[in-house]
């Protein structure tokens, strides 16, 4: 490490999926590489967002340049409309990507803090300290970028999201051409997309999903749903395409499709036609066998329409047998079983349900291992570090950098707060805080793991409230105890439990009132002592026991 060598601050992305923000440190300036969330898992009950934690930025605000965007998800941009609260930010992303963003930016009341600065792939732009350009990728959204920075050491190159389809949907093959020509300056470090490494082969084109969609539509007696994530334009048209050739009209559905597809048509990535869009609320009056609703839902998010649909509670879709539903779109880890629960809804309705594994109605829009392998052979990086996956996606990653001759030495496997040093050779820095931040309502970062845990424990085991009346001078019992649970145990079938808890506290207190106690506090912990004991010997369950005490 010398004075002055850069430094790439690792602030989420690597260790898990989502959440992608790394910051760039260079000429006493950050640029942060895209700006990610995540969505909450299971074991995260109330969080509606999961964000970065960016402290690291706060401790150098001074010095934020921006932030450069790889494409419109929001795993990569997510995060601004809650960064922008805190800091005035140069954005830099393509016309869709800030297309996108605007909408949200305006929403959150903040796009005033936000200065866009549109980019297109071929060209390059300086900002600062940094010169940055822009290569096209291929992804399951239009207008992804790889993006070349220009280092001391020769160059960054992050790959974005992408994968090699060679028969794009809006023909915009990934710049093979660009990324070989910041191959020949020389590559000093490559960051690279590791989402698939484990699968074998090479993930199918998105164009082969059309023909799948077009047959179950023209199948289809009655009335088609297709659920796909908002921001996946190229699977939107290929619904509209579907449904124009079945004779069909669109409706979309869900507040994120629209903003998604609104932003599509003005700026020419979505071709669909006002007289081929019908209105949600009219579908009801419509014949069945002409309409297809195009909806979000596909994660099995609790209101999404799609949810709705399955429980028999939308308002504008009451879905019949013989109505035939359409998830086109993979599994994100963590969201297994909310689908899962969808699809027995769904099924239950009587509808013909096409998912994936039945039914090849979706297709990745991450590189699969040959195409790493083809990448890392382009670009020939002198240092590699495996980015946006699970530690077993990075690890695999690793392996076929490996594989293809990048020695073993030159490979980082990295995690959120590692920070790396990026002069000739590139050495492992200090840790910086980073970690989750959570978003429960209008909340952020007011909920954390001692929240989150208590949370769980709640949901694990319920809760115990013990309500009882004491003498402020003695601590002697005046009144009560009331034993009220929730989730605990069921009162009419556990009156003995409960009774005998009542017995138990007002053993508690009268041996604290023994003791001349009359601090609330040791009282309430006497009542927990007891009580905790007891609940566990009996049910081998540890509620959250809550004391009330009031004074007289």
């Amino acid at each position: 490490m010398a004075a002055g060598d850069p430094r790439l601050v690792f602030l989420g992305g690597v260790g898990e999926v989502g959440r992608n923000m790394a910051a760039l440190d260079m000429g006493g300036k950050i640029l942060l590489i895209d700006a990610g969330l995540s969505f909450p898992e299971v074991e995260m009950p109330g969080i509606d967002l999961v964000l970065p934690n960016w402290q690291f930025l706060r401790d150098n605000a001074n010095r934020v340049q921006g932030v450069v965007l790889t494409h419109g998800h929001e795993d990569h941009m997510g995060s601004l409309p809650y960064l922008l609260r805190e800091f005035d930010l140069a954005i830099y992303g393509t016309k869709l990507t800030l297309a996108l963003l605007e909408g949200k930016l305006e929403e959150h009341g903040v796009r005033d803090r936000a200065d866009f600065h549109e980019v297109t792939p071929g060209e390059e732009v300086r900002a600062g300290p940094f010169t940055m350009r822009f290569y096209r990728v291929s992804h399951s959204i239009p207008d992804g970028c790889a993006v070349a920075i220009d280092l001391p050491a020769g160059v960054l190159l992050h790959s974005g999201d992408f994968k090699l389809d060679q028969t794009p949907i809006d023909g915009r093959v990934t710049d093979l051409q660009g990324i070989a020509s910041e191959a020949r300056k020389g590559v000093h470090l490559f960051l690279a997309d590791s989402t698939n490494a484990e699968d074998p082969g090479f993930t199918g084109s998105e164009r082969t999903v059309g023909p799948v969609l077009a047959q179950i539509v023209e199948g289809a007696e009655r009335l088609v749903v297709v659920a796909c994530f908002s921001s996946h334009i190229h699977r939107i048209q290929q619904v509209v395409n579907a449904a124009r050739a079945g004779g069909r009209k669109v409706a979309f559905l869900g507040r994120s499709m629209h903003q998604s597809v609104r932003a599509a048509r003005e700026h020419g990535y979505l071709e669909v036609r006002d007289d081929e869009i019908v209105p949600i609320e009219a579908v009801d009056d419509m014949h069945p066998s002409t309409v297809v609703v195009c909806c979000t839902g596909s994660q099995g998010e609790p209101l999404s329409a799609l949810a709705l649909m399955a429980a028999h509670e939308h308002k504008w879709v009451k879905l019949q047998p013989r109505d035939t539903v359409v998830l086109s779109s993979s599994v994100i880890p963590g969201n297994e079983t909310a689908i899962h629960r969808v699809l027995d809804g769904l099924y239950r309705t009587g509808a013909d349900v096409f998912h994936v594994p039945i039914v090849p109605v979706h297709v990745s829009g991450h590189a699969a291992a040959e195409e790493l392998k083809f990448m890392l052979n382009l670009v020939r990086p002198r240092w590699f570090i495996p980015v946006h996956g699970e530690l077993r996606h990075l690890a695999h990653h690793a392996r076929l950098a490996r594989d293809v001759g990048i020695p073993p030495d030159r490979i980082l496997i990295c995690e959120d707060g590692d920070s790396v040093w990026l002069g000739e050779t590139l050495e492992r820095g200090e840790r910086v805080q980073a970690g989750m931040t959570f978003v429960d309502g209008l909340g952020i970062g007011d909920v954390g793991q001692a929240v989150l845990r208590d949370r769980r424990k709640l949901a694990g085991d319920g809760i115990v409230v013990v309500v009882v009346v004491v003498d402020a001078r003695t601590g002697e019992l005046v009144a009560g105890p009331d034993v009220i649970n929730r989730g605990f145990v069921f009162d009419e079938t556990a009156e003995d439990i409960i009774e005998e808890a009542r017995e138990r506290t007002v053993l508690a207190l009268k041996e604290s009132a023994a003791d001349q106690v009359t601090d609330q506090s040791v009282l309430a912990n006497s009542i927990r002592r007891a009580l905790g004991k007891y609940f566990f010997e009996i049910t081998q369950r540890k509620p959250v026991i809550v004391p009330v005490i009031m004074e007289v």
